[in-house]
């Protein structure tokens, strides 16, 4: 389930921030790598948060990576929700919210 949420996350995030890197007047082929980049980062750190809960590591340390897992989840957030909201459209931008948002609450 968490494969299903976070593969849908990443379909969303890759159109949205696409479309946001190229109103930016970032060029063409860059524009496509910025989400994917933020993606891979949230996923690398959910397989971290649970190998290290696995191995049974420490407090500071699964909290540490946890913070870290919030943060890069609030930048996938924000770039998800700001190209609808900069178009002003914030119904399209709370559809878009739902998938980071779930795949949070899933950790």
């Amino acid at each position: 389930m968490v494969g299903v949420v976070v593969g849908l996350t990443f379909l969303f995030g890759f159109g949205n921030v696409s479309v946001l890197a190229l109103r930016l007047g970032v060029p063409v082929w860059v524009a496509p790598l910025v989400a994917p980049a933020v993606d891979v980062t949230v996923v690398a750190l959910l397989v971290a948060v649970r190998w290290l809960s696995a191995c049974g590591a420490s407090g500071a340390t699964m909290r540490s990576a946890r913070r870290l897992l919030v943060g890069a989840s609030v930048v996938t957030l924000a770039l998800n929700v700001a190209e609808p909201l900069a178009a002003g459209e914030v119904g399209r931008a709370l559809f878009d919210a739902v998938g980071p948002v779930v795949a949070d609450w899933l950790v």
